[in-house]
């Protein structure tokens, strides 16, 4: 995945996200749809899914995930991505 597919996606889909303090780390979480999440995992390679997978919330209607894991295994800076407030 790359920045530029990371906010393609985000921005096409309109997906909702938020910066937001996760246990005294500045990150950001994102909530794809239940519909959206096939788009999602096509841009993310089937290795992110060894060794315990992605950690969500299914909540109703949509997941939510921490972002900076994520990223960071792909060498993505989510300041680049997630753009439109200060970090």
């Amino acid at each position: 995945m790359t920045e530029l597919e990371l906010y393609k996606f985000i921005d096409d889909n309109n997906i909702e996200w938020h910066k937001q303090d996760n246990d005294g780390i500045e990150d950001v979480i994102v909530f794809p749809s239940y519909g959206q999440m096939d788009c999602f995992k096509k841009i993310l390679s089937p290795c992110l899914f060894d060794d315990g997978g992605i950690e969500c919330r299914m909540m109703d209607g949509y997941f939510a995930f921490w972002m900076n894991d994520i990223c960071s295994y792909y060498g993505v800076e989510v300041e680049n991505v997630f753009v439109g407030s200060e970090w």
